[in-house]
Formats: structure tokens, sequence, C-alpha cells
């Protein structure tokens, strides 16, 4: 019944392992990407407009024309409510204070009990 039990606990962490080892493992020199015209056939494949849309790809925005800042302080003026859309600002009432230390404190508790 042990030496079951101690076969299937290995076999289990046999299994959950491998696919970590693999992952870690460099690739082998052989296989079909590394045959004649194998990696050329991917580059040939390859879109250079998807390098754009890539993690972590650095994409340049367009600055904003004389004429479109113009018209944003033009809008600005003509409607003081817009200042309080702008991204960035943050100005929390004592009611947002209040439910936000209220959510830290049922959290805390939480973890303290578990």
């Amino acid at each position: 019944m042990m030496k079951t039990r101690t076969a299937l606990v290995v076999t289990a962490l046999a299994l959950l392992a491998a696919p970590g080892f693999a992952a870690v493992r460099p690739l082998a020199d052989s296989g079909p990407m590394n045959a004649p015209g194998g990696k050329s056939a991917l580059r040939a494949l390859e879109d250079p407009s998807l390098q754009t849309r890539r993690a972590g790809a650095v994409e340049a925005r367009a600055s904003m024309s004389a004429a479109e800042r113009d018209s944003l302080r033009a809008a600005e003026a003509a409607s003081p409510g817009l200042a309080a859309l702008r991204a960035g600002d943050l100005n929390l009432s004592d009611r947002d204070l209040t439910l936000i230390a209220i959510g830290v404190g049922i959290v805390l508790i939480l973890i303290i009990i578990f």
C-alpha cells in the first residue's frame, strides 16, 4: 500500500515537473526549423506591419499642432467643467476617503482572521 502511494506521488510530481523542465531547457539544434530553408521560410512570412503591435513596442505619437492647441484652449475657456475631466487630477472627498478606509479595514480584518 505504501509503495503504491509513493509511486503515485513520484509519478504525479514527474508529470507536473515535465513542462517546467521543457520550458527552461534550450531548444535542440536539430529539427524542421533548422533544416535548410526553415528559418528563411519563416522570415518570408514575417509581416513588418506587425512590429508595431508587438508587446513593448514604442510607437511615436504625432505632436499636436498649434491649431489643435488653440481649439483646446478655447474649449477650456468656454466650459470650465472640462478641467474636472482632465486625466491625472485626483480630488478625493471626505466620503471617498472614508469608504477607502472602511475597505482597507475590512481587508485587514479578513487577513488577520484567515
